[in-house]
This record gives structure tokens, sequence and C-alpha cells, in this order.
């Protein structure tokens, strides 16, 4: 894989060789991870969560300084 413009964790450089494996695999994880959040939140804000979405983690998203770990919602 070539080498990424973006931060990422120790140890991920090399580990996924496919984009298209790579991409499947962040897909799979942001959905888990979406889940857990809405599974764990007792009075759950569509509006709140959308307002993060398109804007927290869409902008964390695109900057190649952000650390690996995306915001919390």
């Amino acid at each position: 894989m070539p080498q990424s413009k973006f931060k990422r964790p120790a140890g991920f450089e090399g580990t996924q060789s496919d984009p298209e494996e790579s991409y499947r695999a962040g897909y799979q994880h942001g959905v888990r991870v979406m889940l857990r959040h809405l599974e764990s939140e007792q009075n759950l804000d569509m509006e709140r969560l959308t307002k993060w979405v398109n804007g927290d983690l869409t902008s964390w998203r695109h900057d190649v300084q952000a650390e690996p770990i995306p915001p919390a919602p």
C-alpha cells in the first residue's frame, strides 16, 4: 500500500495491501462504533448525531493532520 498522507495508528502500514479490503474494513469498523454509541445512548438525539456526522466527523475525515482516533459523538 502506498504511503498515506494521513496519520495512522502504529503498525497500520502494510497490514492491508488491497485498497478495497482497507476501505471495507474501515467501513465495517465505523458501523460498529456507531452501533455501540447508539446502543449506549439513553436519549438518542438524531439531530445532534446528524450534526456530528456532517460536521466534526466529516472534518476529521479530510484533515490529514488529525490524529487517527475520530472525534467523539
